[in-house]
């Protein structure tokens, strides 16, 4: 099992554990940026997710309808909400950084970040302005700096 699991990681723990950890700041700032782009056609959409797990709760599990047909319409907005999702995230990663991120596990986690936004996901990568990711420029190594040295 820890041969799997170091497989998955890769080699470095390390650098697997600082990705990790910086996991609930990125996610703190990918709801913010979220939640600056709510439309109305989102609300009512999820809306719809929200009706339908009302339904789920109420009329299937407490008042014991067990109709199969009522069932699956109530959680068909949930699938379309996350398929929507699952599509932007798969666009933002493959568009925005590019397909070669997607042999690296923490593309994967971030895809299934974006599925949980929905529709929000979606227009977000559709829109060419949004998928633009800023680099921060490389740094150039300055053998004076290191020893202390002014030009």
């Amino acid at each position: 099992m820890a041969g799997r699991i170091q497989g998955f990681f890769g080699d470095d723990w390390e650098d697997a554990l600082d990705s990790l950890k910086s996991a609930p700041g990125a996610f703190g700032n990918i709801v913010v940026a979220a939640l600056r782009q709510l439309r109305l056609v989102d609300g009512a959409a999820f809306a719809l997710v929200l009706a339908g797990w009302i339904w789920v709760a109420f009329g299937f599990a407490v008042a014991g309808d067990h109709s199969l047909a009522l069932l699956l319409l109530a959680l068909l907005p949930t699938l379309l909400w996350l398929a929507a999702g699952l599509i932007g995230g798969l666009v933002f990663q493959i568009g925005g950084i590019g397909s070669r991120s997607l042999a690296y596990w923490e593309s994967y986690l971030l895809i299934g970040l974006f599925a949980c936004f929905g529709l929000i996901s979606l227009r977000l990568a559709l829109n060419p302005r949004d998928r633009r990711v800023y680099r921060a420029s490389a740094t150039t190594s300055d053998p004076s700096a290191s020893s202390g040295r002014r030009a």
